[in-house]
C-alpha cells in the first residue's frame, strides 16, 4: 500500500468583520466543515493589523523598510496558505477597513524581494465568504467581489468565487437555508 507524500491543504481564513461571530463568520465556519479532515484551516483576525498601518513608500528613497512583527508573522502566514478565504461582510458596499488595510500591505510585501511575495502568491487560490443584510438591493456585495478577483488575477491566483449570505441580526444567515446549502459545496468544488 503506498501512501501519498502530498501536503495538507491550508486554508488561511481572514476575519475582517467589526463583530465576533457575525454572520459572515458563521457562513465560513459552516462551509470549513466540508473540508476534507486533512486540511489545515487557520483563522486569523485582521484587526490585528491596526496597529501596524500602511504607509505608500513606492517613492521615497528609502523605499519600505522591514515590516513589523504582527505584518511579518501575517505575511509569512499568508505566502504559506494554498487558499486565502475572506471572510468579509459588506461595509458601506465594500470591503470591511481591516481587510483593505490588509491588502493594502500586499503593496508593501511585493516591495520586500526577500519575500518573493509575486512570485509565491501565483497559483494560490481566493475566494469570499460574505454576508449582507440588505434584502431590496441586489449586487451589493459586487464591489467586493470585484476588488478580490482584480487582485487575484494581478498576482496571477485562482479566483473560486464568492459565497454570499443574507442577515441583518447576527446568526440571521444561519436561516438562509440556500446560502448553508451552497456553503457545504463552496470549499470542496474544483477550482475553475
Amino acid at each position: 500500500m503506498s501512501q501519498s507524500t502530498e501536503s495538507p491543504r491550508r486554508v488561511l481564513f481572514l476575519l475582517s468583520s467589526g463583530r465576533a461571530q457575525g454572520n459572515a463568520e458563521q457562513l465560513a465556519r459552516h462551509a470549513a466543515k466540508s473540508l476534507p479532515a486533512n486540511t489545515q484551516a487557520d483563522w486569523v483576525r485582521l484587526d490585528s493589523l491596526q496597529g501596524e498601518p500602511f504607509l505608500d513608500l513606492r517613492h521615497t528613497p528609502a523605499g519600505y523598510s522591514a515590516p513589523g512583527p504582527i505584518a511579518s508573522a501575517l505575511a509569512e502566514h499568508t505566502l504559506a496558505a494554498d487558499e486565502l478565504v475572506f471572510v468579509a461582510p459588506v461595509y458601506w458596499y465594500s470591503l470591511p477597513a481591516s481587510a483593505k488595510l490588509y491588502l493594502d500591505h500586499w503593496s508593501w510585501w511585493m516591495r520586500r524581494p526577500e519575500l518573493r511575495f509575486r512570485e509565491r502568491m501565483a497559483g494560490k487560490v481566493l475566494s469570499l465568504i460574505t454576508a449582507h443584510s440588505s434584502e431590496d438591493e441586489e449586487g451589493v456585495e459586487q464591489p467586493s467581489i470585484l476588488t478580490l478577483k482584480l487582485s487575484a488575477d494581478y498576482l496571477d491566483m485562482r479566483w473560486r468565487g464568492a459565497l454570499v449570505g443574507h442577515g441583518n441580526h447576527p446568526g440571521d444567515v444561519m436561516k438562509d437555508a440556500p446560502a448553508l446549502a451552497a456553503a457545504e459545496r463552496f470549499l470542496v468544488q474544483p477550482v475553475r
